[in-house]
């Protein structure tokens, strides 16, 4: 049984990584307008923040085996760890635990919605630029377009 302060230190931790992943949420409903909405300029920033939650992320799975070492539950999943803290914490942590597993299926939903739209919108340009390539007349008039002028930003960004 893990003692009442270290259950309430579990407590804080979980609490806080359930705003993470709320935050993280919010972030890739966003991202999937812009991907939608084809805004590269903002998808270009949206990655540059989708790489900071992931590194936050990594950290807080750090940050959860410490605390779970601390109380001497290293060897338990979140779920196993419910019935071993104080019995008068267990129904906040069940809520927490909904709450968290809840949510990382929806930022996995989200951001596997976001992956199949970016693959679909690359499929389109790459037949475009198969049809450019195919057709001479094509290519004489987008030509100019093929090519970037010196100093001009590409039309994609390399992250995508």
């Amino acid at each position: 049984m893990i003692d009442a302060e270290r259950s309430d230190k579990l407590l804080r931790f979980f609490e806080s990584m359930l705003a993470f992943y709320q935050d993280f949420l919010t972030f890739e409903r966003e991202k999937y307008n812009i991907i939608v909405s084809g805004e590269l300029g903002k998808l270009d920033e949206a990655l540059k923040r989708e790489q900071a939650f992931t590194l936050k992320a990594r950290g807080l799975e750090i940050d959860r085996k410490k605390v779970l070492e601390e109380a001497g539950a290293a060897q338990y999943t979140f779920r196993e760890l419910i019935p071993q803290v104080e019995p008068s914490r267990r129904g906040a942590m069940e809520k927490l635990y909904g709450g968290i597993s809840a949510t990382v299926a929806d930022v996995r939903q989200v951001n596997e919605r976001c992956s199949r739209m970016t693959r679909l919108k690359m499929g389109r340009v790459s037949q475009i630029l198969s049809k450019i390539e195919d057709h001479p007349e094509l290519k004489q008039i987008y030509k100019s377009n093929l090519q970037n002028p010196a100093g001009a930003e590409s039309s994609f960004s390399r992250k995508v």
